[in-house]
């Protein structure tokens, strides 16, 4: 998708809550393309402006695609993903069980299991540097 010159850095605030891992996954007739949450991140990244606060939200787990439904990232490539270009302000999530912990330090050894979910629900408030 071709961004218009106006819509660069142009908002204070984006949320994506359950959308990304849908994108490219062709289930809601938007065309196969592995790669469609990558640039729907990096669409994101550009209309936001510096500072501007990123809400996120897709399910945890062990990396994988449940294709054509949804994706499941681990939190550790999420991470990866954000580390260029936002801080994390704050992480919360959803356990398998549907318990929700809130303000989770990510230095902890859980981010490399994403704190043990199957199909959790990650929740990030970030903010662009």
């Amino acid at each position: 998708m071709q961004l218009h010159e106006d819509m660069i850095d142009a908002y204070d605030s984006i949320s994506s809550l359950h959308a990304i891992e849908h994108f490219g996954l062709g289930r809601y007739g938007d065309p196969v393309d592995y790669y469609g949450h990558l640039k729907a991140i990096d669409n994101i990244t550009k209309i936001l402006r510096k500072e501007g606060r990123f809400y996120f939200s897709a399910p945890i787990g062990k990396q994988r695609i449940e294709f054509n439904a949804h994706r499941v990232f681990s939190v550790q490539y999420l991470m990866d993903l954000f580390a260029k270009n936002y801080v994390v302000d704050s992480f919360s999530y959803v356990d398998d069980n549907g318990d929700l912990y809130t303000e989770i330090d990510l230095k902890r050894s859980d981010v490399s299991n994403s704190f043990g979910c199957n199909f959790g629900c990650g929740i990030f408030e970030l903010k662009k540097i």
